[in-house]
């Protein structure tokens, strides 16, 4: 069962404010609801799940992969 939720996400926005997501799959597939819902997001800090490991931090425009 590869890949299944393993993220928690921290958006921040250009108002300030951060918020948190914790059942993330696909990365790609959360940026597309990012600029849908919250266009105005800055950047997004990923960490792993289930360790709560911070692995990356992805800004807006720049090449998004599904997985890390």
């Amino acid at each position: 069962m590869a890949h299944a939720n393993d993220y928690s996400v921290t958006v921040f926005l250009s108002t300030g404010e951060a918020k948190k997501w914790t059942y993330v799959h696909r990365l790609d597939g959360f940026v597309n609801f990012l600029d849908n819902k919250y266009s105005k997001w800055l950047y997004m800090n990923v960490y792993d799940r289930r360790t709560r490991q911070y692995l990356k931090r992805f800004y807006k425009g720049n090449l998004i992969p599904d997985f890390l």
